[in-house]
């Protein structure tokens, strides 16, 4: 799988993994919306793998992944704010993606084989 400016580091403690967590969070778009001074404009996931240097007695290595995700917040156009283009447009990929997230999930807990397209 590919993913566009995905990043992979490789830390050796709890220090490391903070600081690559404050170097993500200076990079989130976020902006003021009605609700929400600081309002999440991006999606963001931060998965940590921590493995053992310890071969168990099977030759096995133990290893676990923990995915953290900030999606970004749904909102409903409101015409009285008279959003500008850039918000609107903004505001309708945010939810159209969450809307497929949400497709994806179902799909997943239910083991269908295919995710419906609409």
């Amino acid at each position: 799988m590919f993913i566009e400016n995905l990043s992979e580091y490789i830390t050796e403690n709890f220090y490391d993994c903070l600081n690559l967590l404050k170097k993500g969070e200076k990079m989130r778009k976020i902006r003021q919306t009605k609700k929400n001074e600081m309002s999440s404009r991006s999606h963001t996931i931060f998965q940590i793998i921590v493995e053992t240097d310890n071969i168990n007695r099977n030759g096995f290595l133990k290893r676990a992944k923990l995915n953290l995700c900030d999606l970004a917040g749904s909102e409903k156009f409101d015409k009285d704010e008279g959003f500008r283009s850039v918000h609107f447009s903004e505001m309708v990929n945010i939810n159209l993606s969450l809307v497929t997230l949400g497709k994806v999930i179902n799909s997943l807990g239910s083991k269908e084989k295919h995710i419906p397209y609409r």
